[in-house]
């Protein structure tokens, strides 16, 4: 039979079915108290009557493992003062207590697909089940608003900008903040802000992962991006171009100098497959294992020349359908990637 401080420590790792906070997070172990054979749980939850049923049966079929069988709940509410607290702290994704994982993608030079690499990995994490927000911090390029199909502009509620929402991805670009055709003509500082303001000021609503499309090379902003993430984690994406590959070394070894984490290297633009079925290797061979070798780190997912299908507002997307060749693969990326995360 387990000791009370036994019984803690298990409980401890047990979510809030609301709050999605470990019941240590949320300090919603009131008492456990032992008694001959039999276990009294008072529990306090952001709302006692919602999954209670589930809630409970894990916590039995847990404690099961260890022999305990008469185990009696009570459940209370948590006060609301500290729902607040925890939901506030979720929202906010540079809180300590976020769940959110952040991943940024970086290229060495403009024009190797890196966009279409983010918008590609962040539809293909919410088809396995994760909630992604997508941020296009490549202010003087911002693309994404195009590729993910969207004309819609985000709203805002409570002095919080709500992202758009596309392939169920929620949605945030300069694209939205200036007139159309207009360039962005601003100095760092003024970057630095706004992609502060990206950060901070958005509702993201707690997603999963949030996929950051950096800018090209090692400027202002990818700076101002390894200095706001405490811990983020980058995908480096290169075509098989040997220009191309050193300058992706580059962003590379800039994000491990900012004690970021490199997932691995993309290489992108590989091959052209001619309907005979050959490959026509049109801008050379081995850019992404070169990138790899130098970064010591794994050689992710290497994606061809494919264009993908007119979507519903008549212009090419930059987003493959699920069941295409291309989509497959962006799948398998994302399916690694939750692995690895």
């Amino acid at each position: 039979m387990l000791n009370e401080q036994q019984i803690t420590k298990l409980l401890e790792r047990i979510l809030d079915p609301v709050l999605e906070f470990t019941l240590q997070e949320t300090g919603g172990i009131m008492e456990v108290s032992v008694t001959n054979n039999s276990i009294a749980l008072q529990i306090a939850l952001a709302d006692p009557e919602l999954h209670t049923d589930k809630f409970t049966t894990n916590i039995t079929e847990l404690l099961g493992e260890f022999g305990c069988e008469d185990i009696h709940f009570e459940l209370a509410y948590l006060p609301v003062s500290k729902i607040e607290q925890l939901l506030e702290a979720k929202n906010n994704i540079l809180s300590p207590e976020s769940k959110t994982q952040f991943i940024a993608i970086a290229s060495g030079k403009g024009g190797v697909g890196k966009s279409t690499v983010a918008a590609n990995l962040a539809v293909a994490l919410k088809r396995t089940g994760k909630k992604v927000g997508l941020l296009d911090a490549d202010i003087y390029g911002f693309s994404l608003p195009i590729l993910m199909g969207t004309k819609d502009v985000p709203k805002t509620v409570d002095e919080k900008i709500i992202p758009v929402t596309t392939y169920g991805v929620q949605l945030i670009s300069m694209d939205s903040f200036v007139e159309d055709g207009e360039p962005v003509i601003w100095r760092g500082p003024m970057l630095g802000k706004m992609i502060k303001m990206f950060l901070e000021d958005v509702n993201w609503d707690a997603p999963d992962y949030l996929i950051i499309d950096l800018p090209p090379g090692t400027g202002d902003i990818a700076l101002d991006i390894h200095t706001l993430l405490p811990t983020c984690n980058e995908l480096i994406v290169t075509t098989p171009h040997q220009a191309a590959a050193t300058v992706a070394a580059r962003a590379g070894i800039m994000a491990i100098k900012n004690e970021h984490h490199i997932l691995g290297v993309i290489e992108n633009l590989s091959y052209y497959q001619t309907e005979a079925g050959e490959k026509a290797y049109l801008f050379g061979e081995g850019g992404g294992k070169k990138v790899a070798i130098e970064l010591e780190t794994e050689l992710l997912g290497v994606f061809p020349i494919e264009q993908p299908e007119h979507n519903k507002n008549g212009y090419l997307s930059g987003v493959y359908e699920a069941e295409s060749t291309q989509g497959k693969r962006f799948f398998e990326l994302a399916v690694k990637i939750n692995h690895y995360l």
